[in-house]
């Protein structure tokens, strides 16, 4: 190989790792998220770090709901997000890093998928007369209380069974 078709390759492989990088940098820049609530009244944005960036609560969210479960669905929707941008930022990160350690420790920060939650249960349950029912079986009674020993009775260690002393003179 001459140093001229050394130096050829060598620039290819620059081009091509700037073109990387700078597909690296839109794809960073576009790694945030937003999740919106189910109902669509609550939306919390992300930065590909996973900083909060945007909070939008509609006024139906706050109707009939606890300061606690309102707090509870906007840290859920915001740990989504979080995954998302961090999803986001290492499909991104992957035409550098390949399969590389560094490609590795960028997907080793991807937080876990928050589980889903079961459907609510419908208030109205069609029952058909063919169909067969277990009772529901009542909770197991509370164990009994434990037993108290009766007190023991107070002791008197007084042995004197007299005025006799045998420190006195008589």
């Amino acid at each position: 190989m001459t140093p001229e078709e050394w130096l050829a390759g060598f620039e290819t492989k620059i081009a091509d790792v700037r073109e990387k990088a700078e597909q690296f940098r839109v794809g960073l820049e576009a790694a945030g998220t937003t999740v919106a609530s189910p109902d669509g009244t609550i939306r919390v944005g992300v930065a590909p770090n996973g900083s909060l960036t945007d909070l939008q609560l509609a006024d139906a969210a706050l109707a009939g709901k606890s300061g606690a479960k309102l707090a509870e669905e906007i840290l859920k929707l915001a740990r989504k997000a979080q995954r998302g941008a961090a999803v986001n930022v290492a499909a991104a990160f992957e035409p550098l890093g390949g399969d590389s350690e560094a490609m590795h420790m960028v997907t080793g920060y991807v937080p876990p998928e928050e589980p889903e939650e079961p459907p609510a249960p419908d208030a109205y349950q069609e029952r058909r007369l063919w169909q067969h029912e277990e009772p529901e079986t009542p909770p197991p009674p509370p164990p009994p209380p434990p037993v108290r020993r009766p007190p023991r009775p107070v002791r008197d260690d007084d042995d004197d069974f007299g005025d006799n002393t045998f420190m006195r003179r008589d």
